[in-house]
C-alpha cells in the first residue's frame, strides 16, 4: 500500500519524485504474485468474484506496465498512474474480502 500512496502523491507532485519508477516496479511486482497465488485459491462460492477482481488487477497492473515504458512522464501517464493505482488498491480490498 505505501508503493501506492507514493505512485498517487507522485503524480501530483509538479516534478515526480525519482523512486516513482521504482513504487511502480513494486506495485507491479506484488499484483502479479498475488494474481499467480490466489488464481486457483477461493472458496468455492468466491470464484467468479475472485477471478474478476484478479482480472481487474492484471489490466490495471499490465497500464501501469505501459506507462512506466514511456520516455517520458505526461498529464495522460500521470492519469493511468493515478487511475489504475487507485483502482489496484481498490481491488486489494475487495480481494481480502472473499
Amino acid at each position: 500500500m505505501f508503493a501506492i500512496q507514493a505512485v498517487l502523491s507522485g503524480v501530483r507532485s509538479p516534478t515526480p519524485p525519482a523512486t516513482l519508477d521504482e513504487n511502480l516496479t513494486q506495485i507491479i511486482t506484488i499484483v502479479s504474485s498475488i494474481v499467480a497465488v490466489c488464481n486457483d485459491n477461493f472458496p468455492p462460492a468466491s470464484v467468479n468474484e475472485g477471478k474478476e477482481t484478479l482480472h481487474e488487477l492484471g489490466e490495471h497492473a499490465n497500464r501501469l506496465s505501459e506507462v512506466q515504458a514511456l520516455p517520458e512522464i505526461t498529464k495522460e501517464s500521470r492519469q493511468v498512474m493515478a487511475k489504475s493505482s487507485f483502482a489496484i488498491a481498490n481491488a486489494m480490498k475487495a480481494l481480502t474480502r472473499l
